[in-house]
């Protein structure tokens, strides 16, 4: 019964290697693709995030000054994520540097806005750590969109897709080691 598991673990670790490799293959000869779809699933993280943080205000407390900051959060996360979306849109009226400005605009005001809450808005935050450092994280990406030109976002993702190659490596690499010992 070991031995059947063992196999099973290196098929398993087999498969994620070759689904790594053509992903990465992809991604190495299609940068630019690569990088448009990375881009639009942040802007559906944006929006998501914007969506579920409103949906978790309650409306019915009194309207305090961390009720307003939550609120404003959310409504900037919501247009960013829109703004990411409907880029193919807006790009025929505006450049693709000023959406990314724009977007970056957006994502650090919700930082600043979700690190200023976690002080001013104290019954409704728990922790002070995951606020401070969520924040500075959606401040970070709106600093990296605002200053990182949007051609380095192709050689980093021909970077990032070479060290996926190697990991794809090491794990046909532990595949076949399992598979030796099985």
């Amino acid at each position: 019964m070991a031995e059947k598991t063992k196999r099973f673990e290196a098929t398993l670790t087999a498969l994620r290697a070759i689904l790594i490799v053509a992903v990465a293959l992809v991604a190495l000869f299609y940068p630019a693709q690569a990088v448009k779809l990375l881009v639009m699933v942040g802007g559906g993280l944006l929006l998501v995030d914007g969506v579920l943080g409103l949906a978790t205000i309650d409306h019915a407390a009194p309207r305090t000054t961390g009720h307003w900051l939550a609120l404003a959060r959310n409504v900037l996360s919501i247009a960013a994520g829109v703004i990411v979306i409907a880029s193919g849109i807006l790009a025929s009226v505006f450049t693709l540097s000023f959406l990314a400005s724009l977007v970056g605009v957006l994502a650090l005001v919700v930082g600043l806005i979700e690190m200023a809450s976690s002080f001013l808005d104290s019954e409704r935050q728990t922790r002070l750590w995951p606020t401070l450092v969520g924040g500075a994280v959606y401040a970070a990406f709106g600093l990296a969109l605002m200053f990182v030109p949007l051609t380095s976002a192709a050689t980093l993702m021909r970077i990032a897709t070479l060290l996926m190659l190697l990991y794809a490596l090491l794990l046909l690499y532990r595949a076949w080691r399992i598979r030796a010992g099985a």
